[in-house]
């Protein structure tokens, strides 16, 4: 009999960040899941730890593809899945032990839900700040936040497999893939949530990957783009182009100005974390 929740980590030379997520989905309160990793071509020790990994519990699924890059590892670790629910896990933050049961009692009650996301802390080693963040948990104020910034935070959230595959996947992107499929599922009739729960932690780190070889401002400026995008697909108000448009600014504003800027005009709630 299959699992009820499939979750999928992909992984690329991750080897110092190997005591975060896999522990803290191995000690879930809810049991009944099988965790698929996707080893995207690592050449550290990463390869070697998983395999360990494997060894040691039966739950735990290790996929070799080879470098596939991260939106096609997603989708080839999903396509591998046995369970229609998905719960995304980035390999270098933690889940809480409650989050999979509190997501996996939302989905079985909301049936037109497509994605559940959660409050977390968020910790900025680029602008050494640590925060809860707290995005807004209505469909409505979901979809409006998407012209604003990307308002799940991906490696919380939990998704229905079938929704996934209406939509045809993630877009095979190398950037911003989280905010274009809430795009497709919204445009295709699913509502997204968040739960108002704090259910785990994200790091962003000045030596990861995606920092390693994606400028900061390129990244803003595919932001803006897609932040474009939902506003004409998803019938927002045109006014609301005026987000997009300041990003530009934004990436050249001081962390201080910045912290201001997303809590007094765009709207993040964010509670400062010592």
């Amino acid at each position: 009999m299959s699992p009820r929740v499939s979750v999928v980590t992909t992984v690329y030379n991750g080897e110092p960040y190997c005591a975060r997520a896999i522990p803290s989905i191995l000690s879930q309160e809810y049991e009944d899941f099988e965790y698929i990793i996707v080893d995207d071509g690592s050449t550290d020790g990463t390869s070697s730890f998983l395999s360990q990994v494997a060894r040691s519990d039966p739950r735990v699924r290790v996929f070799s593809p080879g470098r596939l890059g991260r939106a096609r590892a997603l989708n080839f670790g999903i396509e591998q899945a046995t369970s229609d629910y998905i719960a995304v896990q980035d390999f270098d933050d933690i889940s809480y032990p409650s989050r999979l049961a509190v997501q996996v009692d939302y989905l079985d009650k909301q049936e037109t839900v497509a994605a559940i996301g959660a409050y977390y802390v968020l910790h900025d080693d680029n602008r050494q700040e640590r925060y809860v963040r707290r995005p807004p948990v209505v469909h409505q104020d979901i979809v409006r936040a998407m012209a604003k910034y990307i308002p799940l935070a991906h490696t919380l959230v939990t998704l229905r497999k079938t929704a996934w595959a209406q939509a045809c996947g993630y877009p095979e992107v190398e950037d911003i893939e989280d905010l274009r499929l809430w795009i497709r599922l919204v445009s295709l009739g699913w509502q997204l949530a968040n739960v108002p729960v704090l259910l785990g932690e994200h790091w962003v780190h000045q030596n990861s990957y995606w920092h390693q070889n994606f400028a900061y401002r390129t990244r803003q400026a595919s932001l803006r783009k897609v932040q474009r995008e939902a506003i004409s697909t998803l019938g927002l108000p045109a006014w609301m182009h005026i987000y997009p448009t300041g990003r530009g600014l934004y990436a050249f504003l001081p962390p201080a100005v910045k912290r201001f800027a997303r809590r007094r005009f765009v709207g993040i709630s964010e509670r400062e974390q010592r």
